[in-house]
């Protein structure tokens, strides 16, 4: 498995690492989407900082946002913080950002975990 959730008392660590792909990352959101924890947190925290290659594409990336909009339906306010470094990723998180910007969830991305755990609290 390419990720692995940590539940928090306000939030969610998801942490990636070697090879995702868009798909794998659109299960990870359903995933917490279907989780009745999902409904109590503030936060989620994606952590890229271990990955190693990645295949993410357009297609992913409108698909991702658009269940992240759809899932702001039901739960108005979270905070999704990206921690990434890798400058290829980096592109499509730029993109996946400007999609979110009309969205009632705050996006933002971060080279550290600290930084956005700071952000996201």
């Amino acid at each position: 498995m390419p990720y692995h959730n940590n539940w928090k008392d306000n939030g969610l660590y998801r942490k990636f690492t070697g090879e995702i792909t868009g798909g794998e990352i659109l299960e990870s959101n359903l995933s917490i989407h279907g989780d009745p924890r999902f409904d109590g947190i503030n936060y989620v925290l994606n952590d890229f900082i271990s990955i190693v290659e990645f295949d993410v594409n357009n297609t992913d990336i409108n698909i991702i946002s658009t269940i992240d909009n759809v899932a702001a339906l039901s739960k108005q306010k979270l905070k999704i913080a990206i921690v990434a470094t890798n400058t290829d990723l980096l592109k499509w998180v730029n993109v996946y950002l400007n999609m979110m910007q009309d969205s009632p969830y705050e996006t933002a991305v971060f080279s550290t975990c600290s930084d956005a755990l700071n952000w996201a609290s």
